[in-house]
This record gives structure tokens, C-alpha cells and sequence, in this order.
């Protein structure tokens, strides 16, 4: 279809019969020919449908919304009840939107984001088709509206031009295409955006560069305090093991600080630390009995 009268115009565009006239009047939406019926070109009608689109997605990153979050609402709002939980009308349901909201989409597309049984993606192509609506193609927030990729059925014809105009925007490694490069749109920049703030990590608190030496001082003094209670109730198991222990943490001092700091208050003659059983001390003791 080359031209289209002002009545296919506003059933493909999904608006009405004035706001296609005046349209034209104002030169939004130019007529094929200046005499006559107005009719207009397929280009010029999908030109007007894309600059409405793209000053729609405009006015909802004013408001901090995306496409897809736009239709995440819809989504929420078309499947739910009425507070005393009987389902609402359809047209209720449209009525309690925000007109950006629902503008966003056809109304072909609003009608199939209903439907509980079969593909949503091919319920709204059969809907556009019928009411004469401009064709539904892939998108994110079209994704998010039905809630499910498009089916084995029409996978291919709607994923085929959305991966094709993805791929023009691609260039090879060793080459690069003439012209400036392309520019992100205004829903994809938003986009990007939203992914930004879902997925935002916090920073982590700075570690404390110690080098283990108030670990290893604090394991020596809770060992310490371990060993004078197991002294105490008379538990010569736990005391041998909490020596071993005490033994161990010694040698950790020593090596990260040299044991100058977690060493022990004081030091044998043979220069055993304290505490630590040593050879000289058993030897002292077989010696007195």
C-alpha cells in the first residue's frame, strides 16, 4: 500500500479522523497531493508515527519513566480486580491509566496483554490485522507488555527486522562505516539507565591494612584468658591443647611483626617465652625429684 486515504491513515496510526486532518493542516503530516481527498504517503505515516513515538518516550524520561517500566505499570493494571475482586472492563481498565501510558501502545496490543491462553505476540499481530492498525514489531517494552518472548510461530518475523536494524548499527572490527557514528536514542540512553540503577552496588568498606597483627593479639590474649580458667578448674586436656594453641600464635606473632609486639610479657632464661613449656624445664624438674 504506496498511499493511504485520511481514514487509513488514522486506523493505522490508531487516532482519529480529526487528529489526522489537523495534522495535515499544520504540516505535521504531509498530503501527497494539495488537490483533492487528502492522501498520504506510507512513509510519511510511519515518519509521523515514529517522531510521535520518539516525543511520547521524551516526555516520559521527564517524569523518570522508560517504555519498559511504562509497560510493566500497564501490565500490573490491565491484570488486575476491582477491590470487591470481580474483573474490571477493559475499557475501565484503559480509563484509569495516564493518557501517555496507554498512547504508548495500540490498541491492538493493549487488547492481546489480556488474553490468558496462546502467544499474546500472535493475538496482537491477528488483532492489528483485523482492525487495519499499523503492524506490531519487536521491542523491549513490547517484551515487558506481554510478559513473554514471541513464540516458534512468529519468532522469525518479528525478531528478523529488530535483529536486522540492530545489526545495521554494527560495524566490523577492522573497518569503520562512513558518516558519524550512531547515536543512542532517548529511550535507549534511558534505558541504559534504569539497568544502571537495578543492578547499582554499594562500596565496600576500606579493609584495614594491619598485616594480621591485631588478630593474631587478640587470638594471644583470648588464649591467655583460656588457659589461666582451664588452669584453674584443673583440665589437663584443654590446658595441653590451649599450648599448643599459645605455642602456634607465638610463632604467628613473630612473623608479621617479628614478636616484638605479641610476644609475651616476659622470657625464660634459655629464651623460651613464658608459658611455653620448654626442654631446660623438664629437665629442671627430673633433676629436683
Amino acid at each position: 500500500m504506496d498511499e493511504l486515504t485520511a481514514a487509513e491513515a488514522a486506523a493505522y496510526l490508531g487516532i482519529t479522523r480529526e487528529a489526522v486532518d489537523l495534522a495535515a493542516r499544520e504540516d505535521r503530516l504531509p498530503a501527497a497531493a494539495k488537490t483533492g481527498p487528502r492522501r498520504f504517503s506510507a512513509e510519511a505515516v510511519e515518519a509521523f508515527h515514529q517522531l510521535k513515538q520518539a516525543q511520547l518516550t521524551a516526555a516520559l524520561a521527564r517524569t523518570g519513566e522508560t517504555p519498559v517500566s511504562v509497560a510493566r505499570r500497564v501490565r500490573k493494571r490491565l491484570h488486575s480486580d476491582s477491590e470487591t475482586g470481580l474483573p474490571r472492563p477493559f475499557a475501565t481498565k484503559l480509563a484509569s491509566m495516564p493518557v501517555d501510558w496507554r498512547t504508548l501502545f495500540s490498541k491492538a496490543e493493549l487488547a492481546a496483554a489480556c488474553t490468558t491462553d496462546g502467544c499474546r505476540w500472535c493475538e496482537a499481530r491477528k488483532f492489528a490485522n483485523f482492525l487495519g492498525l499499523r503492524p506490531v514489531e519487536f521491542s523491549p517494552a513490547l517484551r515487558e507488555l506481554f510478559g513473554a518472548d514471541p513464540c516458534q510461530a512468529c519468532r522469525p518475523a518479528l525478531l528478523g527486522p529488530y535483529m536486522a536494524a540492530l545489526a545495521a548499527r554494527v560495524h566490523a572490527g577492522d573497518r569503520r562505516p562512513p558518516g558519524p557514528p550512531p547515536r543512542a536514542t532517548e529511550a535507549e540512553r534511558q534505558a541504559a539507565l534504569e539497568w544502571v540503577r537495578e543492578r547499582a552496588v554499594t562500596a565496600a568498606a576500606p579493609v584495614v591494612q594491619d598485616d594480621g597483627r591485631e588478630w593474631v593479639a587478640r587470638r594471644l590474649r583470648q588464649t591467655r584468658e583460656k588457659l589461666k580458667a582451664a588452669r584453674r578448674s584443673g583440665d589437663r586436656e584443654y590446658q595441653a591443647q590451649l599450648m599448643r594453641t599459645l605455642q602456634s600464635l607465638t610463632a604467628d606473632a613473630a612473623a608479621v611483626d617479628g614478636g616484638a609486639s605479641a610476644a609475651p610479657r616476659g622470657r625464660k632464661a634459655c629464651g623460651t617465652p613464658v608459658g611455653v613449656r620448654c626442654e631446660c624445664h623438664t629437665s629442671d624438674r627430673r633433676g629436683q625429684r
